[in-house]
């Protein structure tokens, strides 16, 4: 008549002694699925660069004086800035190839697209060969003034409120672009010591319109015999490309 009892007890104490061994496979299988749900959350969107290489097809562009053209320059230029940018941007370019886009259009495709940036790729040239350098410009037309209303007000919160929607997001977004402006050229003469980098606010067509910050970018004069020679150097345009690369990862 013991013999039951007897058994319910050794069967008892197999199952606490392996208590343990449950309790970790347990834990395991636990962790596991947690670490699997994490994994399956959707991957953070990446933010959104749009690159426009000035010109293109008919309109050449700069460098009608020597034997390559500120389009194809500024084409070559933002390819290899985008490869630096993909692995963390999404990057788009408002042409892939040598045909001519409506400058309007350009930053209409940034709108579009929802871009967090818009950095429109030129040259400089000039009728002497003085003028060398980068020139990162953003957009700004202190001058305009939309309305009557506007030119007549005196007070500065009747100016603003006399503005049109776009002036006012315009002005949002024109701190973002000279913050941007300010950190490129720190990047870049961090490379490039001896090249001399500008920025300034200019009435720029192709900037105006623009929902996000924005920049035009003449990364050198083709009228230029120094800066030809490095805007033709593969190795110079890679550390220039870095540096901007950097300044907008910063």
């Amino acid at each position: 008549m013991k013999m039951p009892v007897l058994s319910t007890y050794l069967a008892r104490h197999r199952f606490f002694a392996y208590m343990p061994v449950l309790l970790l496979v347990i834990l395991i299988l636990a962790t596991g699925t947690r670490a699997g749900q994490t994994d399956n959350q959707p991957a953070r969107p990446k933010q959104v660069i749009v690159l426009d290489p000035g010109h293109g097809g008919h309109d050449l562009g700069a460098g009608k004086t020597t034997d390559i053209y500120e389009k194809e320059v500024a084409l070559e230029f933002s390819r290899l800035l985008a490869d630096k940018l993909k692995p963390a941007y999404t990057v788009h370019l408002t042409r892939s190839d040598d045909y001519q886009i409506d400058l309007m259009h350009r930053s209409a495709v940034g709108n579009h697209l929802a871009a967090d940036l818009f950095l429109s790729i030129h040259t400089g040239a000039s009728t002497m060969h003085n003028p060398s350098g980068m020139l990162i410009a953003y957009y700004d037309n202190q001058f305009r003034l939309a309305t009557p209303y506007a030119a007549t007000a005196t007070d500065p919160q009747e100016k603003e409120d006399a503005l049109p929607l776009w002036d006012k997001k315009s002005a949002l977004q024109m701190d973002k672009s000279k913050n941007l402006a300010r950190l490129l050229k720190e990047k870049i003469l961090e490379y490039d010591q001896e090249i001399k980098v500008a920025i300034q606010g200019m009435p720029i067509v192709v900037l105006e319109g623009a929902n996000q910050p924005a920049l035009l970018i003449e990364i050198g004069y083709l009228t230029n015999p120094a800066d030809l020679r490095k805007l033709k150097n593969n190795s110079v345009l890679d550390g220039y490309t870095n540096a901007i690369s950097t300044a907008i990862e910063t």
